[in-house]
């Protein structure tokens, strides 16, 4: 009981960084949140960094939004070329999450969320349903989400139209040692489906994870290898994608109450 009153009284959302909660900012609470993502570890030389910021703030009715600017960069080697390459992007993206449930007074908290996105080259639709619960110090969160992704691609002399729709299942759980340090477990299981190849395949990722909240502020960090391709199939045939997706994961996300 004393974690989630910690979280009411700094307005935290979120104590993971890839799995989301259900909980929602109050009426006219406003956050500035930042977060990068590093991934290396592919089967030829890649690393990325991904940046965001963000501007979020409660609606009221159990409403919030969120409004992201995002700030990409990778560098790879070109296996055509055989020289190292970088490609920086930039974008926008924009969120809302709508709360049906509370997770402490209902038997299950839920809400439901949705986010667009675009950089110019790419357009994202996603949307999630939200499943948390408190048991004690106990917190433990489930998200389904499904992506609409397209992408524009010169191709045979024309431009061709790109679609596919991953599927990603994020699984949390927190475990509060005090008022203000919580450590704890996250899990991602990411599924590549394309209208041509169809369910390609099923990776596995997971690792520890951390969040400290202070005074109006909070940080949460996570770390994520990947462990495992659940579908092998004849694109990805072994037990690991490392030609599409980055053997390593890590995320820092650092949020403060306006």
């Amino acid at each position: 009981m004393i974690f989630i009153i910690s979280l009411n009284t700094s307005a935290q959302d979120r104590v993971f960084t890839n799995t989301y909660q259900t909980n929602v900012l109050p009426s006219g609470v406003k956050d500035l949140e930042y977060q990068v993502k590093w991934n290396t570890g592919r089967s030829n030389f890649y690393n990325s960094l991904e940046q965001r910021v963000e501007f979020e703030v409660g609606l009221g009715k159990n409403i919030q939004t969120s409004l992201y600017l995002n700030f990409n960069s990778k560098t790879l080697l070109d296996e055509t070329s055989k020289q190292i390459i970088h490609d920086n992007s930039f974008g926008f993206s924009s969120e809302f999450k709508w709360k049906l449930s509370d997770p402490t007074i209902n038997k299950i908290g839920s809400a439901l969320y949705a986010e667009i996105g675009t950089n110019g080259e790419e357009w994202e639709l996603e949307g999630k349903l939200l499943l948390d619960k408190q048991i004690n110090n106990n917190l433990f969160a489930l998200n389904i989400a499904e992506e609409t992704e397209m992408e524009f691609v010169f191709e045979n002399d024309k431009v061709k139209k790109v679609m596919e729709y991953p599927v990603n299942i994020n699984l949390g759980w927190m475990y509060s040692i005090s008022n203000h340090i919580g450590i704890g477990i996250e899990a991602k299981n990411f599924n590549d489906i394309s209208p041509d190849e169809g369910w390609e395949s099923s990776l596995l990722f997971a690792g520890p994870a951390f969040n400290f909240n202070g005074d109006g502020w909070y940080i949460n960090l996570s770390c994520m290898p990947q462990i495992r391709n659940l579908k092998m199939t004849k694109e990805f045939p072994q037990n690991m994608d490392l030609s599409e997706h980055e053997r390593f994961e890590s995320r820092v996300l650092l949020s403060f109450n306006l």
